[in-house]
């Protein structure tokens, strides 16, 4: 294996890295607003569970999960959230894009890493910060157990995969779109329900969540934080993890065909 060919995404990580280093404070202040987010939950299911025998479950979730599914779930979209939609999306505007067109590199390839020196950096200085203010506050459970923890860690990595690549897909209609804003508006707050992150998925109707099988979004909140608590164990967790690797891997083979199709047609419209 040739390691000087992966030498140009390596340094795509460190510059993307040291690039957010630039708004390092927005990011601590950010952890004020992850506190706030968690903080509204933890009183709207303190009420839902208000009155009820201790111990009681709603929809297979007592109060200590709930509130534990809330706050690492929030710990963890601190880690594993990308913007290269965004990205992809200024850059076409300002007609960087075109860069790519003459580079011996993989666009898609420079993307997510990118994106991955972005979870590096957040990981210490943002997912860190925010893990130790809200375990402190809020009755947040540990892992059901080591292999759970572990297994939670390796799907929340394998989540961000699932994610960047859809960022990447929605990011590539600037190349048909003159802007993409409203996409990506709306794509923000459907991955935060169809993914599980505001709602836990056993709250949804029963027709929603089997349409919802059939689709990635659940991978990137629902599936990790109910490995941490539990809930799928045993032949369910391999299955969990299998199918979040399908969908990595199957989106991966997406976004580099579109991107392709995406590159000749702006090569055309350039000529």
């Amino acid at each position: 294996m040739d390691v000087n060919r992966f030498s140009p995404y390596l340094a795509c990580i460190r510059l993307s890295f040291l690039k957010l280093m630039a708004y390092r404070m927005r990011y601590f202040t950010g952890i004020i607003t992850y506190l706030m987010f968690v903080s509204v939950h933890y009183y709207i299911w303190q009420a839902v569970f208000s009155g009820k025998p201790e111990g009681t479950l709603i929809n297979g979730f007592s109060f200590d999960q709930i509130i534990t599914y809330v706050a690492i779930g929030w710990i963890a979209r601190s880690m594993y959230f990308s913007d290269i939609d965004d990205e992809i999306s200024e850059m076409v505007k300002t007609g960087q894009i075109s860069i790519y067109l003459i580079r011996p590199i993989k666009f898609h390839l420079v993307m997510l890493a990118e994106a991955f020196g972005g979870l590096l950096f957040r990981l210490f200085l943002f997912t860190l910060p925010i893990s130790v203010v809200l375990l402190s506050v809020f009755p947040v459970s540990p892992p059901s157990s080591v292999l759970g923890g572990l297994t939670f860690i390796v799907s929340t990595f394998a989540s961000f995969l699932v994610l960047a690549e859809i960022n990447f897909l929605l990011g590539l209609l600037c190349f048909y779109l003159k802007s993409i804003d409203g996409f990506m508006r709306a794509k923000y707050f459907f991955i935060q329900l169809f993914s599980g992150l505001l709602l836990p998925i056993s709250f949804y109707p029963s027709w929603l969540r089997e349409i919802m099988e059939y689709l990635p979004f659940k991978l990137i909140a629902s599936t990790p934080l109910e490995i941490y608590l539990g809930k799928i164990a045993g032949m369910d967790l391999l299955y969990a993890l299998m199918m979040t690797l399908f969908w990595a891997i199957l989106l991966f083979v997406l976004s580099e065909l579109l991107s392709r199709i995406a590159f000749n047609k702006l090569s055309i419209q350039g000529g």
